[in-house]
């Protein structure tokens, strides 16, 4: 597919991009494609903070409950998941955090070598030692800095390929202009302690009682929200306990998120707070697209 756009809103988690996104859809009358890596699993709803089928409205969303939690994912299956929003005949808006699958779609790759670059499939399909050699083998350097607990940690190891390109070309160096959400820190942790909150208070144990016997892939498994859930389930951890753990690990998704936009991406950015509408974010995003226009997407 080729001379694609898209309008696109990105930020941090609980900034509230995926409501303004709504409702700029709903205004332009566009599909919305999801740019959330733990959206495209079935059945993790309220952990994810998904919007929920009742609440979409007549929007058409891609990029949501995609495959099974007891499924591997990577960001090629991704870009297959979203392709047909272009057929509708509209400009979609393309909403989201999660750095990767939004570079991917801007900037494109040049060699898609999904079992090499791509972090799920690495956890899921190669051992240790079969990590261990390869990122010896690509990412020597890297390799090097690491301390020797480093080494023999998987999820440690997988990292290497979040926090920047080695290994990975893309078909172009241009970094278009994104219009994202930002707020204060601490507001932003607020929010995070909210929907925190609103998670449990909304039935995420329920929901981690629903999957746990499934056998989920570890990306499910080890998911922000249900590994503390399933901890409660377990007895591991109390309620309270569990919470205050899921915000201190979102917290820090959020920190690494605002690292990648920084390092990765081009993004303008609305400063908003606590006092700001709906409708003044609505606008001030209506504003920046107009100015700026719409993106081109690669495929």
């Amino acid at each position: 597919m080729n001379n694609c756009s898209a309008f696109f809103l990105v930020g941090p988690t609980a900034s509230g991009k995926s409501t303004i996104a709504h409702i700029l859809a709903e205004k332009k009358g566009c599909s919305l494609i999801s740019a959330d890596s733990m959206n495209v699993y079935r059945y993790m709803d309220i952990g994810t903070a998904k919007p929920l089928v009742h609440e979409r409205g007549k929007i058409n969303y891609y990029g949501i409950d995609v495959v099974d939690p007891t499924e591997s994912f990577h960001v090629a299956a991704w870009l297959d998941a979203i392709k047909p929003a272009w057929l509708e005949g509209s400009i979609p808006i393309v909403c989201g955090g999660t750095g990767l699958y939004l570079k991917c779609l801007t900037q494109g790759l040049d060699s898609f070598d999904n079992e090499n670059y791509f972090k799920r499939d690495l956890l899921n399909r190669k051992s240790l030692n079969n990590l261990q050699d390869y990122i010896k083998k690509h990412l020597p350097d890297e390799y090097k800095k690491l301390n020797l607990d480093d080494k023999k940690n998987s999820r440690r190891l997988i990292r290497l390929f979040e926090r920047g390109e080695s290994g990975i070309k893309w078909q172009s160096g241009h970094k278009v202009k994104l219009i994202g959400l930002k707020y204060e820190r601490s507001e932003l942790h607020n929010r995070i302690r909210e929907r925190v909150r609103k998670m449990y208070t909304n039935g995420l144990l329920e929901e981690a009682e629903r999957i746990k016997t499934m056998k989920l892939s570890e990306t499910a498994k080890h998911a922000i929200g249900y590994s503390e859930a399933f901890s409660v389930l377990s007895g591991v951890y109390k309620i309270d306990e569990a919470m205050e753990l899921t915000i201190i690990r979102t917290r820090q998704l959020a920190k690494k998120q605002m690292t990648w936009f920084k390092n990765q991406m081009n993004v303008e950015w609305i400063h908003i707070n606590k006092e700001t509408s709906n409708n003044c974010i609505v606008k001030k995003v209506e504003e920046a697209w107009d100015r700026i226009g719409c993106s081109e997407v690669q495929f």
